[in-house]
C-alpha cells in the first residue's frame, strides 16, 4: 500500500511547490505592474539545458517561430557582450540598468508547437542574486519585466503591422481587380454603342445599294451605237451589278456581325455585373480585415 500512496503524495508536494513559487509572481504582476494586459509578460518556468529556470513569457500571434528567435537574438545583441544560439539563446554579460547595476546573464527559448497559432519566448535572468523569481529584488523584477514587456510590445507591433500591410495589399489587389471589372463594362457598353452605330450604318447602306442594284437589273440598250459599243456597254453592266451583289452581301454580313456582337456584349455585361457584385463583396470583407487588424494594431501597447 505505501509503494502505491507514495507517488501521489510526491505528486501533491510538487503541485504545492509550484503553486507557491508561482503565487507571488501572479500577485506582483497584477498588482505592482500597470502594463497593458495583452503586453504584459506571463510566470512559467521552462526547461533549458541548464536545468528548469523561471521565466517571463512572451507570446505572439501569427508569428513564426524563425522570426521571434531573430528578433530577440537582435535585442539581446543590442546589450550583452557576446550572444550564442546552440540549444537556447543566451546573452552573456547582458546590461539592463533599471534591472541591475551588474551584468545579468539572459537564456531565451522560442517555441510553437505544431499547429499552434502562438509562439512562446521563454526569457530567464540570471542576476548576481540567481535565476529571477518572485524572491528576488524589487528592482531586478520590475525591471526585467518591463525589459520584456517592452520588447513584446515592439514585436508584436511589428507582427501587427505586416499583417496588416498585407491585409491592405489584398485589399489594394480586390479594388483594383474591381476597377477593372467596371472599365470592362463601361467598355463594353461602348462597345454596344459603336456596334449598333455600325450596324444600323450597314443597314442604310444596304438598302441603298439594292436600290441601285435595281438600276443594273435590265440590260442596257441605247440608239445609235454599234454592237461593239453595246456589248461593252453590258459589260461594264454585269461588271457593275456583280460589285453592287458583293456591296450588298458585305453590308448584310456586317448587319448580322454587329446584331451579334451586341448580344455578345450584352451578355458579356450581365455576367461582368454579376461579377462586380461578387468582387465588390470580397472587398468589403478585406476592408473589414483591414479595420480589424488597424484596431488590434491600435491596441497593442
Amino acid at each position: 500500500m505505501r509503494a502505491i500512496t507514495t507517488p501521489f503524495r510526491v505528486l501533491g508536494k510538487a503541485i504545492r511547490q509550484a503553486l507557491i513559487f508561482l503565487l507571488p509572481w501572479t500577485l506582483f504582476l497584477h498588482g505592482a505592474v500597470k502594463l497593458h494586459a495583452q503586453s504584459v509578460p506571463g510566470i512559467s518556468a521552462y526547461q533549458f539545458s541548464s536545468g528548469v529556470h523561471p521565466t517571463l513569457d512572451a507570446t505572439f500571434e501569427d508569428a513564426s517561430g524563425s522570426d521571434v528567435t531573430t528578433f530577440w537574438r537582435n535585442e539581446l545583441k543590442a546589450i550583452s557582450v557576446k550572444v550564442t544560439n546552440k540549444k537556447e539563446l543566451i546573452g552573456a554579460a547582458a546590461r539592463i540598468p533599471s534591472a541591475s547595476a551588474d551584468t545579468i546573464r539572459i537564456l531565451i527559448a522560442v517555441e510553437k508547437p505544431k499547429g499552434a497559432l502562438f509562439t512562446t519566448a521563454h526569457i530567464a535572468f540570471l542576476t548576481t542574486s540567481g535565476f529571477v523569481g518572485p524572491d528576488s529584488p524589487e528592482r531586478e523584477l520590475t525591471g526585467c519585466t518591463e525589459w520584456v514587456q517592452q520588447r513584446t510590445v515592439i514585436l508584436r507591433r511589428q507582427v501587427a503591422q505586416a499583417e496588416l500591410d498585407r491585409a491592405t495589399r489584398d485589399l489594394e489587389n480586390l479594388t483594383r481587380q474591381l476597377d477593372m471589372l467596371k472599365r470592362e463594362n463601361q467598355r463594353a457598353e461602348n462597345g454596344i454603342l459603336k456596334a449598333q452605330q455600325r450596324g444600323e450604318q450597314a443597314e442604310r447602306d444596304k438598302q441603298e445599294l439594292e436600290g441601285q442594284l435595281k438600276g443594273l437589273a435590265e440590260p442596257v440598250r441605247e440608239a445609235g451605237i454599234d454592237s461593239t459599243e453595246q456589248a461593252q456597254l453590258e459589260k461594264d453592266r454585269l461588271r457593275d451589278q456583280r460589285k453592287m451583289v458583293s456591296r450588298v452581301t458585305r453590308a448584310v454580313k456586317t448587319s448580322q456581325a454587329m446584331e451579334k456582337k451586341v448580344q455578345d456584349l450584352q451578355w458579356a455585361i450581365k455576367k461582368n455585373e454579376e461579377d462586380q457584385v461578387a468582387k465588390q463583396n470580397e472587398v468589403d470583407r478585406q476592408q473589414q480585415v483591414v479595420n480589424d487588424l488597424q484596431e488590434k494594431l491600435r491596441n497593442i501597447r
